[in-house]
């Protein structure tokens, strides 16, 4: 009986752990922005809009030229950003300030590839994820957005992996490896039929920023 339970033993033995799929982003574009930001009960609020509860949001229109993607949460009537739940210190009376109806503000928009290699089924899966950063009267509000730009040949991803630690644009070598973060509001959207767009603008937008160099 001896020798059979250790003939037994050794398929078990000799199989070779799964690979793990690996996940990784790298920075495309990187933009910085000064808007103009009307700050009044119209456009700073509290709102459950896409998420189930009350984040401090303020709408700011003009990212709807800034950014590939839709930001606009469910009935807000413009692309928005978010700080968090609202409570002490994070609401909308700590943003509105009558005798300063307006401020500028520097919008910062990143446009991020994230590629997911699995090494076992030779597979690369990419999504296109956009977050939006900005700061208003001390308070930091953000957003995300993804899409899925659908599957490329491995060999895509291998080329793309990280070679260091550094989260540099696409234009210069170097990923980051970090998840993608949740903002306050919704963080999914970007239709199958937007994508093809999307992506055609990510090149336009490379070929802008060679050229103004």
């Amino acid at each position: 009986m001896r020798p059979l339970l250790a003939l037994a033993l050794v398929p078990l033995a000799a199989s070779p752990a799964a690979a793990e799929p690996t996940y990784f982003e790298t920075v495309v574009t990187d933009t910085t922005t000064p808007v103009d930001l009307k700050l009044d009960s119209t456009t700073v609020l509290c709102s459950s809009a896409d998420y189930g509860a009350l984040f401090l949001k303020v709408l700011i229109p003009d990212l709807a030229h800034l950014t590939l993607l839709d930001h606009q949460n469910l009935g807000a009537g413009a692309p928005c950003v978010a700080a968090g739940q609202c409570r002490a210190g994070n609401m909308p009376a700590d943003i509105i300030d009558p005798a300063h109806p307006t401020e500028r503000v520097d919008v910062h928009v990143q446009e991020v590839r994230a590629d997911e290699a699995d090494s076992a089924a030779q597979t690369c899966t990419t999504t296109l994820i956009e977050r939006v950063h900005v700061t208003i009267r001390g308070i930091d509000f953000v957003h995300e957005r993804q899409a899925a730009l659908g599957t490329r040949p491995y060999s895509d991803c291998v080329t793309s992996a990280p070679a260091t630690g550094s989260d540099s644009p696409a234009d210069d070598p170097g990923s980051v490896t970090t998840e993608p973060k949740s903002s306050g509001c919704s963080t999914t959207g970007g239709s199958t039929g937007g994508l093809i767009v999307a992506a055609s603008a990510l090149v336009v937008m490379r070929r802008r920023r060679r050229s103004a160099h």
